[in-house]
């Protein structure tokens, strides 16, 4: 089975290679939402749809969209970006960035978004291959290996942007901790989150979402972040994707997200 879907996966990429590099995402975007149930029942889509972050579509294009970067078939990417001057002052600091965000699988864009900005974010991830998405470049990361906390604070401190995904799959002793949400329970490893603070890098978060017919970020800023209290920081992490998990459900309900319980959020859309 795995066989066939790396050969289904080398040439749907080949396929879309007649597709011009402009058309390629649109195009990507048009077919997750027709092939749903051809990817329900496969190990990957389940593996994705047992966290409830995303709709099926959502899911499917990520798999999509992996395809073709995995089989150097390149696309280009534009995001919308909402709360992007967040960013912008927190990078202009020059105390380094941390943007965090939970394991959302079209959240791994956002490594893209900054690529094509010329930020040269680093990834902390167990994947030392990993490619910046639609591209065939090699992302600078940190592994979790047990010097990576070390690692990251030198980052920081350095004044480098870092991409991470806190949240776990499953609890680590007394490393993480458990909440509620809409979409049910997560589990969170605030360390890094906790070595940021100490740092005095400013904390953003983030989520990538399908809205319409263009994929949408939301980059908001922890108020805690500016006094360096990583219990704070880490309640506000929380607020965070509680808000963007209850605006989830919302939308497979199809019930319009009208109440927004987390003001950062109120921003308007940039296109950068």
């Amino acid at each position: 089975m795995t066989r066939l879907i790396r050969l289904a996966e080398r040439l749907f990429a080949l396929a879309m290679c007649a597709v011009p590099r402009h058309y390629r995402f649109q195009t990507t975007l048009w077919l997750s939402r027709a092939t749903v149930p051809l990817f329900a029942r496969t190990a990957a889509y389940r593996e994705q749809a047992i966290k409830n972050f995303h709709q099926p579509s959502e899911i499917v294009l990520f798999l999509l969209l992996n395809a073709l970067t995995k089989n150097g078939t390149q696309f280009d990417l534009k995001i919308v970006a909402k709360g992007y001057q967040h960013f912008e002052r927190a990078y202009a600091n020059g105390k380094g960035v941390l943007i965090t965000g939970h394991h959302a699988a079209l959240t791994l864009m956002m490594v893209r978004f900054f690529h094509d900005r010329d930020f040269h974010p680093i990834v902390i991830t167990p994947d030392d291959n990993l490619k910046v998405p639609g591209t065939s470049l090699v992302a600078e990361t940190i592994l979790p290996t047990p010097m990576f906390l070390v690692r990251l604070r030198t980052k920081l401190k350095n004044g480098r942007l870092i991409c991470a995904m806190p949240d776990r799959a499953e609890h680590h002793g007394q490393r993480t901790i458990e909440f509620d949400t809409a979409l049910g329970p997560v589990i969170l490893a605030p360390a890094i989150i906790e070595v940021a603070a100490r740092c005095g890098a400013a904390v953003l978060f983030t989520e990538v979402r399908v809205e319409r017919h263009q994929l949408v970020t939301v980059i908001a800023e922890a108020p805690a972040s500016s006094t360096g209290d990583a219990a704070a920081i880490v309640r506000n992490f929380i607020a965070f994707v509680r808000e963007r998990m209850a605006s989830g459900a919302r939308s497979v309900l199809t019930e319009p997200a009208n109440k927004n319980h987390f003001p950062f959020l109120s921003e308007p859309a940039d296109r950068r």
